[in-house]
């Protein structure tokens, strides 16, 4: 069986030799301990472009990639879908945002709603992208979803004017599998699809109701109460398996 390449983000990606920033460069020859003339999979994430490419030393110390060609990037997501995660406390959104870019996700919106304990800075938003990135490296996706916020909850569902959306609710009547094969009929077009996902204390009556104006529909994942964090991969692993997109 042939090996898969080692994946590298790299951008802007382009046919001829690209420099290796420095932390690319230790990426791949102290890490992985590629040297001169092996090869690996670049990838530019923001232009979902990848190309094979070749490890070139164009000076003491300093890497390339010699890149024949590039091409769309084989492995991106078809369906357009927005995850809107309140904030959690911790870590736990670096853990959506992981889990989010290997399922398929195309945006996501971190929010702040009346319950969010975590108020992170909005310079928080550079280590999301980077998450994303790594994320996109190890499942072999060649795009990442556009990270945005923290915003106000009902700006984040505002941003998704149009698309099918879903409050994920506890308290919802109707099913996620029923309201999937409402939204996602056989022969439609692949309708872009929101989901909104509270924070550890839930949404409150009012947020509840301004999700309802915006057009989601309250909708129950399980039988069981998740996590705030572990929402994410529920939903976004159900959808994929019932829509295979």
């Amino acid at each position: 069986m042939k090996q898969a390449l080692l994946r590298v983000p790299l951008a802007p990606l382009f046919a001829g030799v690209v420099p290796l920033s420095p932390e690319t460069a230790r990426y791949v020859s102290r890490v992985h301990r590629l040297r001169e003339g092996e090869r690996f999979l670049a990838f530019d994430p923001a232009q979902a472009l990848e190309g094979e490419a070749t490890l070139v030393e164009v000076g003491k110390g300093a890497l390339a990639a010699r890149i024949a060609s590039v091409h769309p990037a084989s492995l991106v997501p078809r369906r357009p879908v927005t995850l809107i995660q309140c904030v959690g406390k911790g870590d736990k959104v670096d853990a959506v945002i992981r889990d989010a870019t290997e399922l398929g996700a195309s945006r996501v919106i971190a929010a702040l709603s009346a319950r969010c304990v975590a108020r992170p800075q909005a310079d928080r938003g550079a280590r999301w992208r980077r998450i994303a990135v790594e994320a996109a490296r190890q499942c072999g996706r060649g795009d990442v979803p556009r990270v945005e916020g923290p915003l106000p909850l009902v700006d984040a569902l505002h941003a998704v004017h149009g698309a099918a959306g879903a409050c994920l609710d506890p308290r919802g009547a109707l099913s996620f599998g029923r309201w999937v094969g409402e939204v996602t009929r056989v022969g439609e077009v692949m309708r872009e699809v929101a989901l909104v996902v509270g924070p550890e204390g839930g949404f409150t009556d009012e947020e509840t109701a301004a999700c309802e104006d915006a057009g989601f529909a309250r909708v129950k994942l399980g039988s069981m109460t998740l996590r705030t964090e572990t929402v994410c991969a529920a939903a976004l692993g159900a959808l994929l398996a019932l829509t295979d997109a």
